[in-house]
């Protein structure tokens, strides 16, 4: 066969060198246009950080097999962040599947690329669309179609490196956080850019990919919204030599409700983990006991040039903190005087050590703080009893209403004791609160801790938030959960608007719990 019809070892190392340096050469772009799951800006530097130590391992080997079993190997061991994580499983998968091949034809990598994507799934505990994991998964099964068994190896790369790149522009609709950026996802942006560079191999082809001046990819944009605080601090990455091998579940199982951005992998006797979490140092003790850790790197989130503002306060003499469900919630309250708006994952419940690992830039100054729940309350008035913290104020919680409504009346031009006054005789303002969850094709709605249920959602508005309900209030806010539908967000806004005595605003909150939280004053 001619030279393009399969990749050997010579070609394969081509190659990988091509995409490495087409990817290092967009590695600042990538840098700048990261913002998920943490724009920390680093996504460049981890793929390229990650492809290097595979590069470094290729000697002579003469068969593909050989040489992508050194570049894996590893790859796999020096990957860096939750990309390069990603990265090196994903061409483990390629290993896996390709076994001790001396050559590859295009069915090979067809069969070997789905197989890749699988293995790099399965190492993300919470996978999400608009990531690399996207254009694994879609890229080939947009190129299946479009191949035959007729296909060379590159006319093989020349189809899913252009169905790949279409991939990576369709991620800025995928993600609110990309939409509202106006960017592609970093991370699927960087796997497009290796594949280029390798395709390139093919011709001796030494023009690089430049994403700065490409017209295709689109243009960023200030932000409508700041980039929530990582509610986990620390970036935590380890590898460890078990001493007696363990499925990938059961590491899983101790990582679960531990943190976000979980990644974990285990090859043989060696077991990867990435994880953002708030107790580094009680993951690491505790994974110890099951072998020797080989390598480990910790780093502060809250020292990244993305959460500079940790450091201003929006106050003078004191700092104001909450905590709550949903991204667009934890916006809002930022922008009606929080200074940082801690957006708690759902279905976790901090306890005092996260409390005090996040509040810890805070606790040494006048800190007023807004929890997001009765047992957030009462674990904050410990931290504070037991710590004898005087310059320490837990506002009551009442419900996000009460929080939002507090919040937007306070006046912060006062000294701390003057605010702490306020919200003192602010407990007896008197808020409305009730939420609509949907139940499948009926909806359920709460008012005064009473269930309602009505197939008819209009009903169901007119009676938990009708004329008689709110007409001791002058002013209501909804938010929107993140699973709402945009129908039922429109009839809200209609339901709302049509009565002139109520000043009303729609926020795009992105709670879990419930489709509508809506609260009057």
């Amino acid at each position: 066969m001619e030279r393009e019809s399969t990749i050997d070892g010579g070609l394969l190392r081509r190659m990988l060198h091509s995409g490495f340096t087409n990817l290092s050469h967009n590695k600042n772009y990538l840098n700048d246009l990261n913002i998920f799951p943490v724009s920390d800006c680093d996504t460049g530097t981890n793929m390229k950080i990650t492809f290097e130590k595979g590069i470094a391992a290729l000697k002579g080997e003469a068969s593909f097999h050989g040489v992508l079993s050194a570049f894996v190997k590893d790859m796999s061991l020096g990957s860096r962040g939750n990309s390069g994580f990603i990265l090196s499983q994903y061409f483990l998968g390629i290993h896996e599947y390709i076994k001790d091949n001396g050559s590859v034809t295009a069915a090979d990598l067809c069969d070997a690329l789905q197989h890749a994507y699988m293995v790099a799934y399965r190492a993300v505990i919470q996978p999400a669309e608009g990531t690399m994991l996207t254009v694994m998964r879609d890229g080939i099964k947009r190129t299946l179609p479009k191949i035959n068994g007729q296909t060379s190896a590159k006319e093989f790369f020349d189809v899913l490196v252009e169905e790949m790149f279409l991939c990576v522009q369709e991620t800025v609709k995928q993600m609110d956080v990309l939409r509202e950026n106006n960017v592609v996802d970093s991370g699927a942006l960087g796997l497009y850019l290796i594949f280029d560079g390798m395709k390139k191999a093919f011709n001796d082809d030494s023009r690089l990919f430049d994403c700065e001046q490409s017209e295709s990819l689109p243009k960023r944009v200030p932000p409508a919204l700041v980039k929530n605080v990582s509610f986990f601090r620390y970036c935590t990455e380890f590898a460890l030599r078990l001493r007696e091998v363990k499925g990938e579940e059961y590491f899983v199982r101790l990582l679960t409700k531990k943190g976000d951005s979980i990644v974990a992998a285990a090859n043989e006797n060696i077991l990867k983990v990435h994880i953002h979490t708030n107790r580094p140092r009680e993951i690491t003790d505790e994974f110890s006991k099951y072998g020797d850790i080989i390598t480990k790197k910790i780093d502060d989130l809250f020292l990244t040039q993305e959460f500079e503002r940790l450091k201003q306060r929006k106050h003078e003499g004191f700092a104001v903190v909450a905590f709550t469900d949903g991204e667009g919630i934890a916006a809002a309250l930022e922008q009606i005087g929080a200074d940082v708006a801690f957006s708690v994952p759902f279905g976790h419940r901090p306890g005092e050590e996260d409390l005090k690992t996040l509040l810890g830039g805070f606790l040494m100054e006048n800190l007023i703080v807004f929890p997001d729940s009765k047992d957030m309350h009462d674990k904050l008035k410990r931290i504070q009893w037991f710590s004898n913290y005087q310059n320490l104020y837990v506002a009551e919680y009442g419900g996000l209403a009460k929080t939002f409504f507090t919040l937007s009346s306070l006046v912060f031009t006062d000294e701390f004791k003057n605010v702490v006054k306020s919200l003192e005789s602010l407990k007896k303002q008197r808020v409305f609160q009730t939420s609509i969850r949907q139940n499948y094709t009926r909806y359920s709605g709460v008012l005064r801790n009473k269930i309602i249920t009505l197939d008819d959602f209009a009903g169901l508005l007119n009676a938990v938030a009708g004329g008689e309900v709110l007409r001791p209030y002058s002013t209501a806010v909804v938010f929107g959960g993140k699973y709402c539908k945009s129908e039922d967000a429109d009839a809200v806004r209609a339901h709302f608007e049509q009565n002139a005595n109520l000043e009303f605003a729609y926020i795009d909150g992105r709670q879990h719990d419930c489709d509508f939280i809506i609260g009057a004053y």
